[in-house]
């Protein structure tokens, strides 16, 4: 299953993580509606609000727990960081221009990529050194379920995907 299918599947809870760890409302939290595999709901609670997390939302948790004790939160969900580097609101799903004037679409393959080769994948427009510091410091090289976590957290609060 590919990453972005697997983000389509997950309820918008993994925004409402963002907004718990970081402080930052990204969006508003709804109910899938689906009632929960016991049948019916009980007295009205989402089903995203009573069930255990699934691996990929437990991923998208860490990883926002990661932004904020990292400090990733100060240049990607800060608004007022905006020209400092890119948000993670706005990010996974977009193209992006590369500093070699390549163009890439920003998935979860891509993010993991940059957090462990991050030379490779500057962006254009954006000073590379805050970004090479912040990752020299955390050494993700020798982390991949760090890594793996991040990048499900930044697949996550990306905008929704259009529907095909």
């Amino acid at each position: 299953m590919s990453p972005s299918s697997q983000r389509r599947r997950l309820p918008a809870c993994g925004a409402a993580l963002t907004a718990l760890a970081a402080g930052v409302a990204l969006c508003g939290c709804g109910a899938s509606g689906a009632p929960s595999a016991g049948g019916a709901r009980s007295s009205g609670v989402p089903t995203y609000v009573t069930e255990p997390f699934t691996h990929e939302q437990r991923l998208v948790e860490q990883g926002a727990r990661l932004v904020v004790a990292d400090g990733c939160a100060a240049c990607h969900l800060i608004a007022s960081a905006r020209g400092v580097a890119p948000s993670f609101s706005s990010f996974a799903g977009h193209r992006v221009t590369l500093a070699g004037g390549r163009h890439v679409v920003v998935d979860e393959r891509f993010v993991r990529e940059g957090l462990l080769h991050p030379r490779g994948n500057e962006l254009e427009g954006y000073d590379p050194a805050p970004m090479l510091a912040a990752l020299g410091r955390l050494r993700l090289d020798g982390q991949p379920e760090q890594v793996a976590a991040l990048a499900a957290f930044v697949e996550q609060v990306g905008p929704e995907p259009a529907p095909e």
